[in-house]
């Protein structure tokens, strides 16, 4: 009897079981890198998840757009790719998956309650809502002014630049506009503000200098210098030139808006 039901080998159990583990793993590494985890910390969390299953072997490969988990267990070799589609900056959700693998290393979740965790955390919303993010934001760059040498007024008028530069930023995020573009297009908005709103100022050049300092890529470029120390070349130097790419987008935007001004 030609029964290709009968032929097929059932999937072994080990197997089924090995693919239950990894999964949830490789999608919690792939969630704290895409969120601005450095690329030790993403090895070690999904290092973390795995240690209970008894594996012999784990070999963790991380590029800029994808992560690959190969474990072998019992002589059983499984390899799963995960791509990522884009990186931001979530702390929260970084710090939600090293929690996550710190009680998955203590053996706490059996593997289905451990990826509807995972799944949990790749839902988490923002923390606190986009107006309020722009007003810190807002406040911060203000504080900025006043370091350098401006004075109350210096202080308004680069807060109310920044704000609106960073609602620019939060809105075309939202959109999932290009990152370079929302660079751009935020930086010129806060610039082309403080210029206008400055007009009169006697220390007006500290909220054109201040009103941008909310879009200094600092985690991106961080976690480059911190990934090249440690020896991750390849992903080091794709974070550095994203981070110059962002600061280039800046610099664009900032002069975009003195030319339109005509102060250049």
């Amino acid at each position: 009897m030609d029964d290709a039901s009968q032929t097929q080998p059932d999937i072994p159990r080990e197997h089924a079981s090995l693919e239950k583990a990894l999964t949830p793993a490789i999608r919690a590494g792939a969630i704290m890198f895409a969120s601005g985890g450095e690329i030790d910390k993403v090895r070690r969390a999904i290092a973390s998840m795995l240690r209970g299953h008894s594996l012999e072997h784990i070999h963790i490969l991380v590029a800029h757009n994808a992560l690959m988990v190969t474990v072998v267990h019992h002589g059983e070799v499984m390899t799963q790719v995960q791509s990522i589609d884009g990186h931001g900056v979530d702390f929260n959700k970084i710090a939600a998956v090293y929690r996550l693998a710190k009680k998955a290393h203590r053996g706490n979740y059996p593997p289905d309650a451990l990826r509807g965790k995972v799944e949990a955390i790749r839902r988490l919303g923002r923390v606190y809502p986009r107006t309020l993010a722009a007003a810190c934001a807002a406040l911060a760059c203000g504080a900025f002014a006043v370091i350098f040498g401006g004075g109350v007024a210096a202080f308004l008028v680069t807060a109310l630049a920044a704000f609106l530069g960073a609602w620019t930023r939060f809105l075309l995020a939202g959109m999932r506009f290009n990152v370079v573009l929302v660079f751009g297009l935020s930086s010129f908005v806060a610039t082309y503000a403080a210029l206008v709103l400055s007009e009169f100022l006697p220390d007006r050049q500290y909220a054109e200098m201040a009103a941008v300092l909310f879009l200094i890529p600092g985690v991106p470029l961080i976690d480059a210098f911190e990934e090249i120390i440690r020896g991750y070349f390849t992903v080091g130097l794709t974070r550095a030139v994203m981070g110059l790419m962002m600061i280039l987008a800046l610099s664009a935007g900032m002069t975009l808006a003195l030319v339109v001004k005509g102060l250049w």
